[in-house]
């Protein structure tokens, strides 16, 4: 891992109490994400959305089917989420399921539980309570804004006509695609893609990239990440939208 002062051993992260471990130990978090470049972005995000913001990177940078429209529905669903009576959520209806949705929610949901287990190995940089899905996501609520994204709504109507979620929605989104370019990592719109390769350029560098074979620079080992529509080994039409039928379990 690419960390500051060398990869600290455990013992340091887990027992050591000096002035600034706590520093280390979110080095080390970042380093396994492979973001230690945009530590003062992340470090600056409110919480709960500094996992989140770290989480969307990640999956951004690793997963190149994922588009615009996809980072907008995920940080509008999380802004949304905050305050919303459970009983909205519960009479949230949809007009129909979209099969690419229930897999992205599921995405993302493992990755916090990855999250979660790498917070621990080093040693809680974050607090735990920054990493539970209740925070961030509701499954129905992302899958309506999910469709209304799909379907071209503004930014404006997917945070609800709300000035302040505007906002936060837009220094979300600032954080998490500036990461990215550093990564060479555009993120498009679906509308302009014309290559099975959106988004991406000429990323060279250190470690195998995710390629026409499904595998990423973090190996096959990471069970987590998307595989099947949402991965580059599908054209972009061929995963446009699946009926439920089609999917087995």
């Amino acid at each position: 891992m690419n960390i500051p002062g060398g990869t600290p051993s455990l013992k340091l992260l887990w027992l050591n109490q000096d002035a600034g471990i706590q520093a280390r130990r979110l080095d080390a978090l970042l380093g396994c994400f492979d973001l230690s470049s945009s530590r003062e972005e992340l470090q600056a995000v409110e919480n709960p959305f500094k996992a989140l913001c770290c989480l969307l990177t990640y999956l951004f940078v690793q997963v190149d089917t994922l588009c615009l429209e996809d980072l907008h529905a995920f940080i509008a669903q999380a802004l949304c989420l905050q305050g919303k009576p459970t009983v909205q959520l519960i009479d949230l209806q949809l007009d129909y399921i979209d099969a690419r949705a229930v897999q992205l929610g599921s995405l993302l949901v493992r990755g916090l539980t990855t999250l979660v287990l790498v917070n621990s190995a080093c040693g809680f940089p974050w607090r735990m309570s920054d990493f539970m899905p209740w925070n961030v996501f509701d499954g129905k609520l992302f899958h309506q804004k999910y469709l209304q994204s799909e379907k071209g709504c503004t930014v404006e109507a997917l945070v609800e006509q709300n000035r302040s979620r505007l906002t936060k929605f837009h220094a979300l989104k600032s954080v998490v695609c500036k990461a990215c370019v550093r990564e060479n990592r555009r993120i498009v719109s679906r509308q302009h893609w014309h290559s099975p390769q959106p988004g991406r350029w000429g990323r060279q560098g250190s470690g195998s990239h995710r390629t026409s074979s499904g595998y990423s620079r973090a190996g096959p080992g990471q069970h987590w990440r998307i595989q099947g529509p949402g991965n580059r080994q599908y054209e972009p039409d061929h995963w446009r939208r699946y009926s439920s039928s089609g999917w087995s379990n």
